[in-house]
């Protein structure tokens, strides 16, 4: 009955809701060209001034659907600092498989004050205006902007249209640069049914209205009702960047749309909210999803063949998890979706996460594994919501193994990580396993897995206070991973990372890293340095606190917004023997010292022990915890103040009194 029905929308059009609260489009108030910082949120590198959006229905321009809705948005910023410049790289991304989304009525400008003080505006040109394709279902149009600098304001509009009727933008009043007004109208034929999930705190000034629509086909009369919404937030600070903090979108205030039930009239009520089985289904059917996972590979065969002969079903994962990322390239491209195909991907050595990964299932599959894809939103692309059946809050598919009733979690783009070591970007998150037919969710936790950091420092001092040394830094876990990709990306920036310290002027002689390519073992950086003691009169100082990744305290902010999240344990471990010249001896050492977060999940301690001219170190420092709540920032930033105060307290020592 639903496809039968032929409507036809008259009640709307693009330009009927009036924006009264805001200056028309292009009318530029001089004094925002003239602005040198935003008010409520200061030193902001960039300010939103606008952004408006606006959602309603039309009649379909298909026979699939009834409906399509039409998406206007507005937005207006100002370029207040050299660092905001990049405001003006504007990517507008929409969906472009079968042409389903359409980028409509676009005009942008550039606005200046020129020498007499004039508003001067430039057009953007079509040619300034393009499209880019991300993968096979996304693309995106990019705007350039003419004679933008510092102190411009650029202001675009646009329409999108797409030939759906389920699916509402999300609105997000809230982004990396403070917002001074924020407004999402929806208009929305009562014969719908949307569930809205808010994640506000601060105040969101809402107005509904039933307003008439004439909607009729040639059954007759549907509805003559529509629900207008307006949700309107003013002056919000930029959400900025905080160490350890996840995604900054998981604290961005904004509302999150999902239709529920769609009542045509005469009981005939259609239930949309999706369960998960239907999206295991959809994906299932999917050529770019589970359409991959039933294709040959005939190249691989001898692969595969080689495989099989491995009994031990570890070490054949292992082979097949090995191949791929030795020998297939990723383009950076996460997705859920191939772009290749599982084919090509084998052919050309290179493709997305998904071609790369899906391919890695159906390698494991093809030799006798018990492997799944599971779908993820990666620590930086914010955090999932099981109830939620939106395929969008996902952006990569990794390999999900069971053997022996161990659950393993591959990712094949990832060239530095042992199999053991759950993949970085997706620890402390939730992945759904795409299998059977309701799928399953899953935690992911690093368990037994830290990053480790272990130090061994010797030291001789001699008269003149110059220290020379050496070291020995085995990194385990994800330290492992992280200083590998770093050697290998920059090995000039990996020394400048770890191995300088603002509390001790060193010198790095040479660098040996040992075990790059096995990641079975810990990394190991042996360092030779010197290091010109600072001195005051017959006293000399030095710190122990040497190659330990410890050197800067992160957590000086007064305030913060977000939890910190580690993502996994952490233990650090310094060992240290130092040798003072014959002719000096120690001053009073710092304390021996045993300190412990209030809730137990820090444990610091410290061990010293000074014989003649020698001195023993040992330095251990465990998080027990992952995540910190920002609720207990305070405490946390306490402890952190005198952590940091004791591991860098200085070592003196004094010229013996002559005889």
């Amino acid at each position: 009955m639903k496809q039968s029905i032929f409507i036809v929308l008259l009640f709307f059009t693009a330009t009927c809701v009036a924006q009264k609260d805001l200056p028309q489009f292009g009318k530029i108030d001089k004094a925002d060209l003239e602005m040198q910082d935003c008010d409520f949120d200061k030193g902001a590198n960039a300010v939103k001034l606008i952004d408006w959006g606006n959602t309603y229905y039309d009649k379909a321009s298909n026979e699939v659907s009834l409906y399509k809705t039409v998406f206007e948005r507005r937005t207006r910023i100002k370029i207040l600092k050299e660092e905001g410049l990049n405001e003006a790289d504007i990517r507008i991304p929409f969906y472009n498989h079968n042409n389903e989304e359409k980028i409509l009525r676009l005009s942008a400008y550039t606005y200046n004050l020129d020498a007499a003080g004039n508003v001067q505006a430039t057009e953007v040109k079509k040619s300034s205006i393009y499209t880019k394709k991300i993968d096979g279902y996304y693309g995106e149009m990019i705007i350039a902007f003419p004679d933008v600098k510092v102190g411009s304001i650029i202001e675009y509009k646009y329409a999108m249209e797409r030939e759906t009727m389920g699916q509402l933008r999300d609105w997000f009043f809230q982004e990396n640069i403070p917002v001074k007004y924020s407004e999402y109208q929806l208009t929305i034929p009562t014969i719908f049914l949307f569930s809205v999930k808010p994640s506000v705190v601060d105040p969101v000034e809402e107005k509904q209205k039933v307003v008439n629509e004439f909607i009729s086909s040639d059954k007759g009369l549907i509805s003559t009702k529509a629900l207008k919404s307006n949700y309107v937030m003013r002056n919000l600070p930029g959400i900025k960047e905080e160490p350890f903090m996840g995604s900054p979108k998981d604290y961005v205030q904004r509302l999150e749309f999902q239709l529920k039930q769609v009542n045509y009239g005469n009981g005939n009520v259609v239930d949309f909210l999706l369960k998960w089985s239907d999206v295991v289904a959809d994906l299932a059917n999917n050529e770019d999803f589970g359409g991959q996972l039933d294709k040959e590979v005939p190249d691989a065969t001898i692969l595969i063949q080689q495989a099989i002969q491995i009994k031990d079903s570890i070490t054949r994962m292992k082979f097949i998890f090995d191949y791929l990322r030795k020998n297939i390239s990723w383009n950076d491209v996460e997705d859920i979706y191939t772009d290749n195909g599982v084919n090509k991907t084998w052919q050309t050595k290179s493709g997305n996460a998904a071609d790369i990964n899906l391919l890695l299932v159906k390698l494991l599959l093809d030799a006798g594994l018990q492997a799944s894809p599971i779908l993820f939103s990666t620590r930086d692309h914010g955090s999932v919501t099981p109830y939620y059946t939106y395929l969008n809050q996902f952006n990569t598919v990794m390999a999900y193994v069971t053997i022996d009733g161990k659950k393993i979690i591959l990712d094949a783009t990832d060239k530095m990580s042992n199999y053991k070591l759950v993949p970085e970007k997706i620890v402390n998150t939730q992945g759904f396993i795409v299998t059977g037919e309701n799928g399953r969710w899953e935690n992911i936790l690093a368990g037994q897995n830290k990053y480790k950091v272990v130090v061994a420092t010797h030291g001789e001092i001699d008269d003149a206070g110059n220290m020379r040394g050496d070291c020995l830094v085995n990194s385990m876990g994800y330290s492992r991973k992280q200083r590998c990709l770093l050697w290998m990306q920059n090995k000039d920036k990996f020394k400048e990372t770890y191995f300088s310290n603002p509390n001790a002027p060193l010198r790095i002689e040479d660098i040996i890293v040992n075990n790059v390519d096995a990641d079975s073992l810990p990394l190991e950086q042996k360092i030779r340095f010197n290091s010109l003691l600072n001195s005051s009169g017959n006293y000399k100082y030095f710190n122990i606190n040497l190659f330990s990744d410890l050197d800067r305290n992160p957590f000086v902010a007064d305030e913060r917004v977000a939890d910190i999240d580690f993502a996994f344990k952490q233990e650090y471990t310094l060992f240290g023997n130092y040798t003072i010249p014959e002719n000096y001896e120690f001053d009073t050492l710092p304390e021996n010292i045993y300190m412990i977060m209030p809730d137990t999940s820090i444990i610091f301690t410290r061990l010293l022990q000074a014989d003649d001219n020698l001195l023993n170190v040992k330095i251990s420092l465990e998080f027990k915890q992952t995540v910190y709540s920002a609720a207990n920032y305070p405490e946390f930033k306490e402890f952190y103040k005198k952590l940091f105060a004791k591991l860098n307290e200085q070592i003196v020592i004094k010229k013996k009194d002559t005889p």
